[in-house]
């Protein structure tokens, strides 16, 4: 057997390696790449405001802050929500208001929809509201501890 290589195999073999690599060289140069996005520093939005004020009662007894009142909904058929979130390491109570439609067919027909919202914090609080994620206005008329708030909830205002 003869092991020598001719000239002509170890050419062609070289001529398919330099196209091989030359092809490689060419898709990494010529190929088009997406752009690099400029880095943009991400700003918070101020929270939108709604013209709406929401007026309730508010309770200061032992610790304990309520909140009653009324609140206009579009329907009889929205449901409302109230729900405190204790903000700042506890030194702003925020009232979360939130409406849920529970019907497909209803009227469009203003609704006051009654709340009470309880939450323990100190008595000098910072109360604010949302109404659905936006800002709202919220008017608190104080009533004194030894006054039962439960029995009237309701705030004409």
């Amino acid at each position: 057997m003869n092991y020598r290589l001719s000239t002509r195999v170890v050419v062609i073999v070289g001529v398919f390696v330099l196209l091989a690599v030359g092809l490689f060289v060419y898709t990494l140069v010529s190929a088009p790449t997406e752009p690099v996005a400029p880095v943009v520093e991400e700003v918070a939005d101020e929270p939108e405001v709604l013209d709406k004020l929401i007026t309730a009662k508010h309770q200061y007894k032992e610790g304990l802050h309520t909140i009653a009142g009324s609140a206009e909904l579009p329907s009889p058929c929205h449901r409302l929500i109230a729900e405190p979130f204790m903000l700042d390491e506890g030194q702003v109570a925020e009232v979360r208001f939130s409406t849920l439609l529970e019907g497909e067919t209803c009227e469009a027909a203003p609704f006051d929809a009654p709340f009470v919202v309880r939450f323990e914090a100190p008595e000098d609080v910072a109360i604010q509201a949302t109404w659905n994620g936006a800002v709202v206005g919220l008017n608190l008329v104080p009533v004194g501890p030894d006054e039962e708030l439960d029995t009237d909830i309701y705030v004409k205002g």
